[in-house]
């Protein structure tokens, strides 16, 4: 008996962590992978394990059997299967509210009842450990020891292996069915007639052979999908247009029959770093996306060396495989973090490209002055950052670019503000707003105007730059003024950007 409750407690553990775990992929797609995201997933949780430790403690003692936690088993594999079913209806009525209580809510709705029911277990394990009151205390430490050891194995084997194999939905169908089997086995095992075990073993049978076919379809267009360690991708046709998604976030795309056109105007607007430094040869890119920024740079500028720094592989074969990006005997992409890369890396650049900041979560350690700093130590004289935020320029969903910018200019003084399809009075709108930043040098040191960059970009339009309407990206330099009143000078120590999302 007692190797059978040390089993339970592991397994019961493990099941714990990773419905834990892969939690965080399901909300991830509606409300992206901010600390909001996993603080409420731990904290509800965490609320489950002290309820669940507490009606634990009072079954054992009433129903002092192991094959009575078959129950449990059952009722939290059922409701695990349920999961993907139960976040296709809700999760999408909860994400459109405002407000941090949506994502508390859905974790709530869907992770606060099976998290509770495994939480009964270890004190009902500790209730069949002891035999003698002497040894309470070396029996008590061991199921613990134990259980945790299964948390570990149970964290481990879902984020290092089963997340990058396998999706979300095949994790949960497959977690729904290893509980239903402990539930169907402790029932045979201990209590060989008790019709519950039939129940559980017909249910595992079910949710493994019919679970797929009742769940909804993914997103209407999908021709491929991947579960990455850091996204659920998607590669979407829509329209004479192939799309690339993370999670709910649309990052990129192209038109199949002419891949190096742009879907999304904004990455037009990373060419006017010609207008202000004519003479670049080496490019880095921090975040590939489908990769459409670096090719047509490449494609238009073959005297440029460009790079390319993507800290998930997935998107970089997913770009090569879905949106002809080039191999890395034409463009070499980096797979590491963007910060991490430019630490480590001893060259410097003409132009360095920001493009990792996502509509629904932010990168902290990619905005902060610091990470500013380190970008202009590697870039040369007179060398150009830009970088693509989302926000708003003015009004109340205002405050994360405004803190961006504010930090940003600590650094580079010399910043020059382009918000895509601007027009007055539209500056509380969301949108792309690109950022160029001049690190002072031998060829730059009085600010452009507008008048002069937009004469830059009509010589570079006949000559250079194969983008028609780069005069007129030019013309959108925004010139009114950016308050800075309420704006948080982001640091390694303190950058609350996910507090400052406009989602919230």
């Amino acid at each position: 008996m007692i190797p059978a409750v040390y089993a339970v407690a592991f397994l019961s553990g493990a099941a714990l962590m990773s419905l834990e775990m892969v939690g965080s992929r399901v909300l991830a797609p509606f409300f992206g992978s901010s600390i909001y995201v996993w603080g409420s997933l731990i904290g509800i949780v965490l609320l489950a394990l002290s309820l669940g430790y507490y009606v634990g403690g009072y079954l054992s003692d009433r129903f002092p059997r192991l094959s009575d936690t078959s129950y449990v088993f059952a009722a939290a594999g059922l409701w695990t299967g349920l999961i993907p079913l139960f976040s296709e209806q809700l999760l999408p009525a909860l994400a459109g509210g405002t407000g941090m209580t949506g994502v508390l809510r859905a974790s709530a709705l869907l992770f606060f009842i099976p998290s509770l029911l495994l939480a009964t277990i270890s004190p009902w394990c500790v209730r069949l450990s002891v035999r003698r009151i002497e040894s309470t205390g070396r029996s008590t430490g061991l199921l613990y020891a134990v259980s945790n050891a299964g948390s570990i194995a149970g964290t481990f084997a879902t984020s290092f292996y089963l997340i990058p194999v396998a999706g979300t939905e095949t994790i949960l169908r497959y977690l729904s069915a290893l509980l239903l089997l402990m539930g169907a086995a402790l029932g045979l095992l201990c209590r060989p007639r008790r019709p519950l075990a039939a129940a559980a073993i017909l249910c595992v049978v079910l949710v493994s052979v019919f679970g797929p076919g009742l769940l909804p379809p993914g997103p209407d267009g999908v021709i491929y999908e991947t579960q990455s360690l850091y996204h659920h991708i998607y590669v979407v046709e829509d329209g004479g247009r192939r799309l690339l998604k993370f999670d709910d976030s649309m990052q990129s795309g192209m038109y199949p029959d002419r891949p190096y056109e742009s879907v999304f105007p904004y990455t037009d607007y990373f060419h006017l770093a010609l207008a202000f430094k004519e003479d670049i040869a080496d490019v880095l890119v921090i975040g590939l996306g489908a990769g459409t920024v670096p090719k047509r740079f490449h494609r238009d500028y073959p005297d440029m060396t460009v790079e390319c720094v993507e800290i998930d592989p997935e998107v970089t074969r997913v770009a090569r495989e879905f949106f002809r990006f080039p191999g890395d005997d034409e463009i070499e992409v980096h797979v590491a973090d963007g910060r991490s890369y430019l630490k480590n890396v001893g060259k410097t650049y003409d132009l360095i490209i920001v493009d990792a900041y996502y509509a629904d979560s932010i990168p902290f350690h990619l905005t902060t002055v610091e990470f500013y700093e380190l970008a202009r130590e590697r870039l040369k004289p007179g060398g150009i950052l830009a970088s693509n935020f989302i926000g708003a320029l003015d009004g109340a969903r205002s405050k994360l670019f405004r803190s961006m910018f504010l930090t940003v200019s600590r650094v580079f003084p010399n910043a020059y503000v382009f918000p895509v399809d601007y027009t007055p009075g539209s500056e509380s709108f969301l949108r792309n707003i690109e950022v160029f930043c001049v690190k002072p040098g031998n060829d730059f040191g009085v600010a452009l105007s507008k008048e002069r960059l937009a004469e830059k970009a009509r010589i570079l339009e006949g000559d250079k730059v194969t983008i028609g309407s780069l005069s007129e990206l030019a013309s959108s330099l925004y010139e009114g003024e950016i308050s800075t009143d309420g704006a948080v000078l982001l640091t390694d120590d303190y950058a609350p950007v996910d507090s400052l999302l406009y989602l919230y």
